[in-house]
């Protein structure tokens, strides 16, 4: 790819105009809704006993967070950079639906196409699906992560392998907090990644994990 191709790439996202459905925008930007996704989807075939471990209440979507409250949990780290046009409330249908943001970072406004081809992406999303899988579901194949602010909510932490450094930048894989029926995951990526991201104070995972579950302290269950 050109510098050229990803400034156009990039403007064109900005203005929303990118000829693509969110659910083409998440796979390329935000890879944790795959976690997502695969927690949700293997809780299809859940057993009496698991399901029942699990919080039963899905939270309507009208008790999750708007993008706004949640670029407030990350600190200031959002601040001066774009929201994306096609952000906010999705909905498949009465069994999944949540919220998905997502913000260019301001190299990414720039005019000089050396700076938006170093640009990155920052994205939140919560999901809550009727078919969550459970913490001994999730264990049973190595993907939990223990983390006491986590078990503070209710919840566990979800990520591939389950081995994190807390303190190594976030990447486009990133940690998922699911409490019961909702998850929220975090993620960060660019045009290109050579070395690490500069644009303001490092999103570490241990950063991510604490957005995650202030975002969970957002929704009114």
């Amino acid at each position: 790819m050109t510098a050229r191709d990803a400034t156009g790439s990039i403007r064109a996202d900005l203005k929303g105009m990118t000829p693509m459905s969110r659910k083409t925008h998440c796979a390329r930007a935000l890879a944790p809704m795959a976690i997502a996704l695969l927690l949700a989807s293997c809780g299809d075939d859940a057993t009496p006993v698991a399901a029942a471990a699990q919080n039963d209440r899905m939270p309507p979507a009208s008790a999750l967070p708007d993008c706004a409250s949640i670029a407030a949990t990350t600190n200031g780290f959002v601040d001066g950079w774009a929201l994306a046009k096609d952000s906010g409330p999705f909905h498949h249908d009465a069994d999944n639906y949540g919220v998905e943001c997502s913000w260019i970072s301001p190299r990414a406004q720039s005019g000089n196409p050396h700076e938006i081809i170093q640009a990155m992406a920052f994205g939140v999303i919560i999901n809550v699906h009727a078919h969550m899988q459970t913490e001994a579901e999730v264990r049973s194949i190595g993907w939990i992560v223990d983390d006491p602010s986590v078990e503070d909510v209710g919840g566990f932490l979800v990520f591939p392998s389950g081995r994190m450094d807390f303190d190594k930048q976030l990447r486009v894989v990133g940690p998922n907090v699911t409490v019961g029926k909702t998850s929220v995951s975090v993620s960060q990526t660019g045009m290109m990644l050579v070395n690490e991201i500069d644009e303001g104070k490092p999103m570490t995972n241990r950063r991510a994990v604490d957005a995650a579950v202030a975002v969970h302290r957002l929704i009114d269950r």
